[in-house]
């Protein structure tokens, strides 16, 4: 077995195995517990995309740099350096873009509600 399994496995088991998720009385108390989770989850994957944006950003830089030192290398395309820093871009912008069109949908007043429906702020 792997580290990263062994992590893996370690992590689900305390996301998925909680006490709060042995003690549910009806379907109710499940939508709500998962109700909970689901937000947390949310402002995960939007962390998870942030920081994979930078990176993505930060290696077609690093393309660029690989380009202008041999523009023969065939792995070196100045097609993939602007992609991976336009892709970058897009994914540190998500939370932006979607805060705009939840807005723009929904009104001023849906800007200030997460995916579980409780008060979050970001600034």
């Amino acid at each position: 077995m792997s580290f990263a399994t062994i992590i893996l496995g370690t992590v689900l088991s305390t996301v998925l195995l909680t006490p709060v998720a042995a003690q549910v009385n009806d379907i109710g108390d499940m939508a709500a517990g998962l109700q909970a989770q689901v937000g947390d989850i949310a402002s995960l994957i939007g962390a998870i995309a942030f920081l994979l944006g930078i990176v993505l950003a930060i290696v077609g830089l690093l393309k660029f740099r690989q380009h202008a030192q041999n523009p023969n290398d065939p792995s070196a395309r100045l097609s993939t350096a602007f992609i991976l820093v336009f892709v970058g871009a897009a994914m540190v912008a998500i939370p932006t873009t979607l805060g705009v069109g939840v807005t723009s949908l929904f009104g001023s007043g849906a800007t200030n509600l997460s995916v579980d429906g409780s008060l979050r702020s970001i600034n």
